[in-house]
């Protein structure tokens, strides 16, 4: 709308009284309404005047739309519901720059949206709100409302036979290239796909600031971890992660690409004219004030790929009791959270819930009495009263120079995000052994790996053995969706294959979903975590000083006691959590399950 400010420039020039602008401003804050309509209505001034004032004023040149012939290729630039909210109207296109007719050009943000939308610079040329609402109703609107054949159609849009044409600079002649006979809405290619809840629907002629709440609010209801917006050489490919598994959700518009990745980089921080460099960052948005996003941007053969993690603290239940821990894990991890001093090392791949799992550790330990200091890459939640340092490897800030600074800060327990190197390993262990309590993660697929994994690094064997105290292997499983479980026929020998005793085959009833609509189709709805948890008892010492490799450190472990990843995963089979194809897909073959 014409601002406030305007009023005053029009009362400083003498076109209204300040108490018609009183008047005026009143009259808009009880009914709403654009301030230049609401002055001409009270007949203080014309629709000419205000014009030619706010063409002096900003130096705009003013359009009449009724004697302006239309391009027709520009009518699907913009959707019908913004050209309504706005009142614009695309007159012209070059290249590089879009011609606007506007009620209100000195709308600086509006102009920005549309570039943002566009992918063009943003030419604005004031009309009549009067010239501006009837070409809407003839060019937009009327053709919706049902047209008994093309040429009906066509005069609808007045953009056939047009009887006078103006020449000067203000408007141009148009091609004739868009089909006549069709609604603005059958021009865009849009498609949506089941989500299992009905056909979603997102608004193809929205903003892009529609389109991301939507998907975002989606997601959240689909309770998705990631949202993937990958441009095909066609359209625009959205694909959510449910329960860890991608799956297709909508194809938008390939034209949307330009001002929904702008939209993106403006809400990150990013640099919205780099298209050739990955970028990263994060994002808030608004109505979600527990949701933080972390957004990472990659040029693609057809544009740039987004993916947004979606990190809730809302639905985040910080608490070991609530990782799914059964109760003699549970105890060695809490025996090993209180020893003052050694190293926690979570293991697994990405994605398998090992930050929730250090982050519930940290909350344990989280008192008064307690300097908790952590160094990330990000900072995934922030947790009160425990000091959480971000690193910045453009600027030398890894996680080697953090932890050295943080062992300044006199802490009691350090929590490193990820040991990646041998610096940052050996770093940690020092802290361990001189008396500090050390968490942290390590890429590799079990417990007894993260022994050799850093032995390989350079970490020598005695300096291991006496480091750490607990290793915690863990993964994220889908649970069978309970709305369509049903009976899974396994044969004894199958069972027998897959590391079952014979006294567990025959009592074990396997289950599996059929798919619904609730599950997507897929069988499962929801996850959950298995663990494993190896204490460094002292045979375990007397083999890591060997050297051993993965395969005797865990068969030495297992004669101790240890439950391997597959073993929690056929209990959980037994149990009817999951299925037996999801344990063979996120679990190795490295033990029986022997009867307890």
């Amino acid at each position: 709308m014409i601002r406030e400010r305007v009023g005053h420039q029009l009362v400083e020039a003498k076109v209204v009284s300040s108490d018609d602008l009183a008047q005026a401003l009143s009259i808009q804050q009880g009914e709403g309404g654009r301030l230049g309509s609401i002055l001409v209505r009270m007949g203080v001034l014309s629709e000419s005047t205000l014009l030619e004032f706010l063409s002096q004023q900003y130096g705009v040149p003013t359009v009449e739309l009724s004697t302006c012939s239309l391009d027709y290729s520009l009518l699907t630039l913009l959707p019908i519901t913004v050209v309504q909210q706005h009142l614009v109207v695309p007159i012209k296109r070059t290249a590089s720059r879009l011609t606007l007719a506007m009620v209100d050009p000195t709308n600086s943000s509006l102009l920005e949206e549309l570039r943002f939308r566009t992918g063009l610079h943003i030419t604005p040329m004031v009309a009549a709100e009067s010239d501006i609402r009837t070409t809407i109703r003839d060019v937009y609107e009327r053709p919706q409302k049902g047209s008994s054949s093309k040429e009906e159609s066509a005069s609808g849009l007045g953009l056939v036979n047009q009887k006078t044409e103006k020449t000067g600079p203000s408007c141009s002649p148009s091609p004739t290239t868009f089909d006549r006979g069709a609604t603005i809405s059958s021009v865009i290619d849009f498609t949506s796909v089941s989500n299992g809840k009905g056909r979603v629907t997102i608004d193809p002629d929205g903003s892009a600031v529609d389109v991301v709440n939507t998907l975002v609010q989606e997601a959240l209801q689909m309770e998705a971890s990631d949202i993937h917006v990958e441009p095909l050489e066609n359209m625009i490919r959205i694909r959510f992660r449910l329960d860890g598994v991608l799956q297709p959700i909508h194809n938008l518009p390939k034209d949307l690409h330009p001002s929904l990745l702008a939209r993106l980089k403006i809400l990150s921080n990013l640099d919205i004219a780099e298209r050739r460099l990955p970028q990263d960052g994060r994002m808030k948005i608004d109505g979600f004030p527990q949701l933080d996003i972390r957004v990472a941007i990659l040029p693609c053969l057809f544009g740039e790929k987004a993916v947004l993690r979606l990190l809730n603290q809302s639905g985040l239940a910080l608490h070991l009791t609530n990782l799914g821990l059964d109760q003699p894990d549970l105890d060695r991890v809490i025996a090993a959270l209180e020893n003052p001093y050694g190293m926690i090392l979570v293991t697994g791949p990405t994605g398998s819930g090992k930050t929730t799992t250090l982050y519930s550790a940290l909350q344990y330990l989280n008192t008064p009495h307690m300097n908790i200091v952590t160094v990330e890459d990000p900072v995934e939640f922030q947790i009160q009263g425990i000091n959480q340092l971000q690193i910045h490897e453009d600027i030398g800030l890894n996680f080697s120079t953090g932890l050295r600074s943080f062992l300044r800060q006199d802490p009691d327990v350090i929590m490193v995000g990820e040991i990646r190197d041998r610096e940052t390993a050996q770093i940690a262990v020092q802290a361990s052994l001189t008396g500090h309590g050390v968490l942290s993660t390590l890429h590799t697929m079990n417990g007894p790996g993260a022994i050799t994994r850093l032995i390989d690094m350079g970490i020598e064997p005695f300096l291991v053995s006496s480091a750490i105290s607990l290793i915690i292997g863990q993964r994220l499983i889908r649970k069978i969706c309970a709305h369509c479980v049903e009976p899974d026929t396994m044969t004894p020998e199958q069972l027998r294959d897959l590391g079952l005793d014979d006294d567990w085959i025959g009592a074990l009833q396997a289950r599996k979903g059929r798919g619904c609509e609730q599950c997507h189709m897929t069988g499962y709805k929801g996850r959950m975590a298995l663990f494993e948890t190896l204490p460094l008892v002292e045979r375990l010492h007397e083999i890591i000083l060997s050297r051993a490799s993965t395969s005797d450190i865990r068969a030495c472990a297992m004669q101790e006691g240890f439950q391997t990843l597959r073993q929690a995963g056929l209990v959980a089979v037994q149990q009817g959590h999951t299925t037996m194809s999801e344990i063979l897909t996120e679990t190795r073959d490295d033990g029986r399950l022997q009867p307890s």
